[in-house]
């Protein structure tokens, strides 16, 4: 089968390898799409990954063949990869902080046992039974692939703690970002700004629900004082990571009120700036949210199959081939992406 595996620092190699092999708890899924993130192409620039996995971890398929002790899937079914309930054997199981299955953990960075030696940029790839889930009739193998980012907002908006009415400001409109308004608005907030220097992801956002949208942090502090009380927002999501909007976490803490929350969405590489004197002059509450958990996904699934959390405009309507997605980030990693969202692959 073929694969685009990731070598270093800007260097991709398309390769011909054989389709992993089929452990005992594991299943094979042929991909039928992957969708390109933020996360994918910043690895694409450092040339790193938590595990090899990672690179191609927005994907739906189909299972192909199925290992000895699994129980529950069958050949040609439509799965997505998610992550299963808290193991309960693992020594953070034990303590009792499920929540935080160091099971979990690896599955959502691809580090488990019966990962495959690369991401879903390939033909097929090796899961473990437990983390698929399958996917409703009513949804598409496309939007499939936005499952995985939704997941990722779900756990975000739950990190904040959201009160019904509070003001909330989404710092970066990528996929995350954008999600994250959404899932806010369903959540009870009662404004949302996103913050993006992209025009066309500021129009998008508005598109799905977003009260305002502005280029800078500076551009958004009058309208948050004048929807809060002069005091900023309830809640604040970062998700801007390095190839968005360039605002550092003091900054984010900068447009929310004395005791409001900040939530620090995903994985970024490079130092953060805090400045702790002032989250303790402010008692402003920092939190941060790492991936998804199975209660994430099944509710995004369910949001999703209803047609209340739209996904659709979030994503390109062309498909690229392995090849050509090798060959663009050949020429630069960039030109995978538009300003709105990255194609999917076929």
């Amino acid at each position: 089968m073929r694969a685009v595996v990731l070598r270093g620092p800007r260097v991709v190699e398309l390769v011909d390898i054989d389709p992993p092999a089929l452990l005992p708890g594991s299943v094979l899924v042929a991909v039928e799409r992957c969708g390109v993130a933020d996360t994918d192409l910043e690895s694409f620039e450092i040339g790193s990954v938590p595990a090899p996995a990672w690179f191609g971890h927005e994907w739906s398929g189909s299972v192909v063949e199925i290992g000895d002790g699994v129980a529950g899937h069958f050949v040609g079914e439509r799965v997505v990869g998610a992550v299963p309930p808290p193991c309960g054997s693992c020594r953070t199981c034990r303590a009792g902080f499920g929540d935080h299955c160091e099971l979990v953990v690896d599955m959502i960075v691809g580090a488990d046992e019966l990962a495959s030696g690369h991401g879903a940029f390939a033909e097929w790839v090796r899961v473990d039974a437990r983390r698929l889930r399958p996917i409703p009739e009513s949804i598409d193998d496309a939007d499939a692939t936005l499952i995985e980012p939704a997941a990722v907002a779900a756990r975000a908006i739950d990190r904040a703690r959201l009160s019904l009415g509070g003001l909330v400001a989404v710092i970066g409109a990528g996929s995350i970002g954008l999600l994250s308004a959404e899932l806010a608005r369903l959540s009870g907030a009662g404004a949302v700004v996103v913050i993006d220097a992209h025009p066309e992801r500021r129009e998008l956002a508005c598109d799905l629900g977003a009260d305002a949208a502005f280029e800078s942090y500076h551009d958004a502090r009058p309208w948050l004082a004048s929807k809060g009380h002069g005091l900023g927002a309830d809640a604040v999501f970062d998700c801007s990571g390095r190839v968005t909007v360039d605002v550092s976490m003091s900054e984010s803490t900068s447009l929310v009120r004395r005791g409001g929350t900040v939530v620090a969405v995903g994985v970024r590489s490079g130092p953060q700036e805090l400045l702790s004197s002032g989250l303790i002059e402010t008692e402003i509450d920092l939190r941060a949210s790492l991936g998804y958990r199975h209660s994430d996904v099944e509710r995004v699934i369910g949001l999703m199959a209803d047609d209340r959390l739209r996904v659709g405009a979030l994503r390109e309507s062309r498909s690229i081939g392995l090849a050509e997605f090798a060959a663009l980030l050949a020429v630069g990693g960039r030109a995978v992406r538009t300003p709105l969202v990255a194609p999917s692959l076929i």
